[in-house]
């Protein structure tokens, strides 16, 4: 027989029901373990592979080599890129291919011309990855120092390319290596610095001992991009850019910047937080003259704050010895650069 419910005995079951689920939903669940953060990988070095550059016009073939060093150890002291022994025997048909082999991320090559005493440089930076040119510049040398100096732009831009920070072109207390140094692609330097000055037709010993490292004021130098008085081709106001870079950086720690609007109404931008800092930029010109054409060239200096700290000009028959006299004339009478 079927057992009645009386309501009081229905009610009393109803309420314990109830409890049970609000228990039940009081009930937190169990926490959840925060995640982990994984720290970002560290940045690896990234490998550049510097060949022997290929020399012209039947010149000391040693050449190639001797430049290919002396870039390699001025990357290796300016820091941040990884040089490997020069590679020797590699024909330029198979430089990509044996670059992708030695596991670089970058490979430089390049030209040698010897004229008078100097030599014309090309220099090419490669992207082992996707076998295009990423940079690539063409400058006068006419000493180790030369030679030395045309490292810190391809270094930059290596470093732009990946990323790493915002400087330019890293500053050296002194951008000439020791010729007996055994910095940068890890071989023997003894003897380069003679090969080289014996391309460019120097006189004195062979081996010219090698000077002091160069005491330069703490205030620097960004250098901004040439512009032009007249019509000037771009490919005269690249390089006056870059001549501009060594000639200053003879005398001062130089960097630059890749800012390309109105330096004068730029210049807070361009010194950020660092205000120990002049920026250098100037005009090109080119003006018919007797023997064919002269370059003239205006450099002015600015403070961080925007005020002309001092304009000079400088005349000569090819845009480095312009430059180069507007650069020394601001030198000598700026030598503290302020």
């Amino acid at each position: 027989m079927l057992e009645r419910f009386s309501p009081a005995r229905f009610l009393g079951l109803a309420l314990i029901c109830a409890s049970l689920a609000f228990a039940t939903a009081a009930t937190p669940p169990p926490p959840t373990p925060a995640p982990v953060a994984t720290p970002p990988p560290a940045a690896e070095t990234p490998v550049v592979l510097i060949y022997p550059f290929d020399v012209q016009t039947g010149a000391d073939p040693r050449i190639g080599t001797a430049i290919a060093t002396i870039l390699g150890q001025e990357m290796t002291a300016a820091g941040g890129i990884d040089v490997p022994p020069i590679p020797q025997g590699v024909k330029r048909a198979d430089f990509l291919q044996n670059a992708r082999a030695a596991h670089a991320d970058f490979y430089i090559s390049g030209y040698v011309t010897p004229v008078g005493d100097s030599a014309a440089v090309v220099e090419q930076v490669v992207s082992v990855d996707s076998g295009v040119i990423l940079f690539s510049q063409t400058a006068q040398v006419s000493s180790v120092a030369d030679v030395a100096s045309q490292s810190l732009l391809a270094r930059s831009q290596i470093l732009a390319f990946l990323g790493r920070g915002t400087e330019n072109v890293g500053t050296q207390t002194s951008n000439t290596p020791a010729p007996t140094s055994t910095n940068g692609a890890q071989v023997p330097l003894s003897g380069i610095g003679s090969i080289v000055n014996s391309v460019f037709k120097h006189k004195g010993p062979a081996h010219t001992p090698t000077p002091g490292p160069v005491v330069k004021p703490s205030r620097g130098v960004i250098v901004a991009p040439v512009g032009a008085s007249g019509y000037v081709v771009a490919a005269d106001l690249s390089n006056a850019g870059r001549e501009l870079y060594f000639a200053l950086n003879a005398h001062f720690n130089t960097t630059m910047t890749a800012v390309t609007s109105n330096v004068a109404q730029s210049t807070d931008t361009i010194c950020g937080s660092n205000r120990d800092n002049t920026i250098a930029t100037g005009t090109l010109q080119e003006a018919p003259a007797h023997h064919g054409k002269e370059m003239i060239f205006t450099l002015d200096v600015y403070t961080c704050f925007g005020a002309v700290l001092a304009t000079t000009t400088g005349k000569g028959s090819s845009i480095k010895t312009a430059v180069d006299s507007a650069v020394n004339a601001y030198a000598a009478a700026h030598p503290d650069n302020s």
